[in-house]
């Protein structure tokens, strides 16, 4: 696709997204091996310099490209209603779906086709590793890959730039490290995971996404759950991601401002940005966890936590607002990235909204 793209916010759809876009719009959540936006070949931040506009929330895959391209001038693609894309004056309406994010589980859903569309193997050699369809291996010049097993037989694999593999790690693919990330010893990565850039993860992880510069190091399991930014959930940590009697899944909405069924068997959690839990913290199916919080629990907390809780379940409070905001600057701090200008004004935004279902 060579037109140059702006890509243009629905308030609505940026709110059915939170947690995970209370803290960044929706363009920059992540899938595959990068952001949304970043998979846009030509895109531009002013819409006057765009030949077409899109809705940020469409999925920029091959078969969108494709469509956008047939757009004719001065019309749109709607669907339900919603304009998806538009080009010059957009006037004319043409009914014509394309896949686009609604809630947040469906970034799993898409999981493995960005993956597999987007890791190119290049055959490293195996050296003290076992390499299991090594031509659908990427390993970047820089990594550190030392006695682990990669299986690549199901789906690519990509090892990013300064990327360290330790010893023990077990990977199937498809799965992404990104730059900077670290395994522990013996960590297990299954198939349709993206560990971002700066995260350290050990454990068991499966079909989950961690956004940049986030932990779970040790022992625990995390399955069909996304992650935000600069979390870290602590050790024996670990979440439910299938109710004993098999119903589909429900999780909070934040547009409804009540639980919605996904339909789906096997979802985990769903963690905003600057999230910490305690030593041997239980998580239960379909759990929803709101930005700036700082919890543990023996049992299991609630399936909606919202944004600025504090404590060990049940007693959970209110998080100090600048204790929260010294914790998010002592994080951002750890992992190397400069404090945001906005953070501040953005928590603000985070607390007034989510004031009135904390206790």
């Amino acid at each position: 696709m060579q037109l140059k793209v702006y890509l243009f916010e629905d308030v609505a759809l940026k709110q059915a997204l939170q947690p995970l876009t209370q803290h960044r719009p929706v363009a920059e959540l992540w899938v595959g091996t990068s952001s949304l936006e970043s998979k846009w070949p030509t895109r531009v931040s002013n819409a006057d310099q765009a030949e077409i506009e899109v809705l940020s929330a469409v999925l920029p895959l091959a078969s969108t490209f494709a469509l956008l391209d047939q757009l004719p001038q001065d019309s749109c693609y709607v669907s339900a209603g919603r304009i998806l894309a538009k080009k010059g004056k957009g006037t004319l309406p043409i009914e014509q779906p394309l896949p686009f994010l609604q809630h947040p589980e469906e970034l799993l859903t898409y999981q493995a086709d960005f993956l597999r569309a987007e890791i190119n193997g290049n055959n490293p050699a195996p050296g003290n590793n076992t390499f299991i369809s090594a031509e659908h291996i990427y390993i970047h010049p820089t990594a550190q890959v030392q006695g682990s097993i990669l299986d690549a037989s199901q789906g690519p694999i990509h090892i990013g730039e300064d990327v360290n593999i330790q010893i023990g790690t077990l990977i199937q693919g498809p799965a992404a490290l990104l730059k900077g990330a670290t395994t522990n010893i013996g960590a297990k990565i299954r198939p349709n995971t993206t560990i971002g850039p700066g995260c350290k993860v050990g454990g068991e992880i499966n079909h989950s996404i961690f956004f940049p510069f986030s932990n779970k190091a040790h022992d625990g399991y995390l399955g069909n759950s996304i992650v935000g930014s600069f979390s870290n959930l602590g050790a024996l940590t670990n979440g439910s991601n299938l109710r004993n009697d098999i119903l589909p899944v429900s999780l909070y909405d934040y547009l409804l401002k009540a639980p919605r069924n996904t339909g789906i068997k096997s979802v985990g959690q769903i963690i905003g940005d600057y999230v910490t839990t305690g030593v041997g913290t239980n998580l239960n199916t379909g759990t929803v966890i709101g930005s700036h919080c700082n919890l543990s629990s023996i049992g299991f907390p609630p399936r909606y936590i919202p944004s600025f809780s504090y404590g060990e379940y049940p007693a959970l409070r209110a998080f100090d607002f600048e204790k929260a905001f010294a914790s998010a600057c002592a994080w951002i701090k750890l992992k190397n990235q400069e404090i945001p200008e906005n953070l501040r004004q953005s928590m603000e935004e985070i607390w007034k909204a989510d004031t009135s279902f904390r206790n």
